[in-house]
């Protein structure tokens, strides 16, 4: 059981790993800053009522649905805000599992997670100065009075944004290489010389590491989908309400997967993993559904195909896990009530063996 004393001597441990989570809590907290001026700029746009003010104008077919799609676009941007806000606050929350659980793994990961974060925001930058510009062109084309200073000013935040993202990034990867040095002996403490017993426990490692990835990003997309486009489009197709109950699913059966693992039964884990490829099929209908759409949102596509990607990578890592099990992993990998009812067996068994040998002295 982790006590808050455990917690605390293990962020202590030394200096790598006290800078890393502080590193982690500083860029988490700059980036929420940041999102959230943009959020509000993005939004103060709308409230500008571009519509209105373009609709005594003789515009073209193409401006007229350009102009609905920025004011569309700006709308919704807050929920990608939204969703950059809930990633910093899930990869903080990683970043202290990562250092409490001393798991290596798992600060690679969070590492490789922050450097595609760099480069969704330098997408936010490309996506922003998109919409200024066709808004600029519009305005300077039929003189009209349209005030872009709201999402000029945005721009130029996403423009920091971007470049703390990415400074962060590199400052994170280099501190990331230093704790990943410092836990390469935990491993071994833990699971000792056997190559193939350390071999299976990293492969679960990695298996629970994607289940906390899906968490997020799985999930996210699932339900922004539903928020941004099928609830929008009134359910308009029987796909909607499947996704729906899949979603529904989701947190469930992550948690179910972790059970599986944990048990070793073959039965759950074929289940979950037929769940996630049920997913993965999900997650390319919306992908699809995502490129079929004028506006080109390529922050929204990407996080689809991120997902897409990580519940693929999920499967066949439980695929892997199942065909390890039976093979002396289970007494290394149980927690709480089940860690100690084996502990409890083991002590028995050791006591029934040092008894034998005492009968056999006599």
């Amino acid at each position: 059981m982790v006590t808050l004393d455990k917690i605390n001597e293990r962020i202590k441990q030394s200096k790598w790993t006290k800078l890393y989570v502080v590193s982690a809590c500083l860029q988490g907290l700059t980036i929420i800053v940041l999102q959230t001026t943009i959020a509000y700029f993005n939004t103060a746009q709308v409230y500008k009522g571009l519509e209105s003010q373009v609709a005594s104008y003789d515009l073209s077919d193409f401006e007229s649905k350009m102009i609905e799609l920025a004011v569309d676009r700006l709308r919704r941007i807050k929920w990608e805000n939204i969703a950059f806000i809930g990633f910093q606050c899930w990869f903080v929350g990683m970043a202290f599992d990562a250092t409490i659980y001393q798991n290596a793994a798992e600060v690679i990961a969070l590492a490789v997670m922050n450097l595609a974060c760099a480069i969704f925001g330098a997408l936010e930058v490309i996506d922003g100065k998109k919409w200024l510009r066709t808004l600029s062109e519009i305005r300077d084309n039929h003189q009209i009075p349209i005030i872009t200073t709201p999402i000029q000013t945005a721009f130029y935040v996403e423009i920091v944004l971007s470049i703390m993202v990415g400074l962060y990034a590199l400052v994170f990867a280099y501190l990331s290489y230093a704790v990943v040095k410092e836990f390469g002996w935990v491993i071994y403490k833990k699971i000792g010389a056997d190559i193939a017993i350390q071999r299976m426990y990293r492969t679960l490692q990695l298996f629970v590491l994607a289940l906390k990835i899906d968490i997020f990003i799985e999930f996210l997309v699932s339900v922004f989908y539903l928020i941004q486009f099928a609830l929008k489009e009134n359910f308009s197709s029987w796909m909607a309400y499947v996704f729906v109950v899949i979603t529904i699913l989701m947190l469930p059966m992550l948690y179910f997967g972790r059970v599986a693992v944990a048990g070793e039964s073959r039965i759950k884990m074929t289940i979950f993993i037929l769940f996630q490829l049920v997913v993965v099929f999900q997650l390319v209908l919306i992908a699809n559904d995502a490129m079929k759409r004028d506006e080109h949102w390529y922050t929204w596509i990407c996080f689809v195909i991120l997902g897409m990607m990580i519940a693929l990578t999920t499967a066949g890592l439980g695929v892997v896990c199942i065909q390890n099990f039976d093979k002396g992993l289970k007494r290394y990998i149980q927690r709480g009530a089940e860690k100690k009812e084996m502990l409890n067996q083991q002590a028995v068994i050791q006591k029934d063996r040092s008894e034998a040998w005492n009968i056999d002295e006599d």
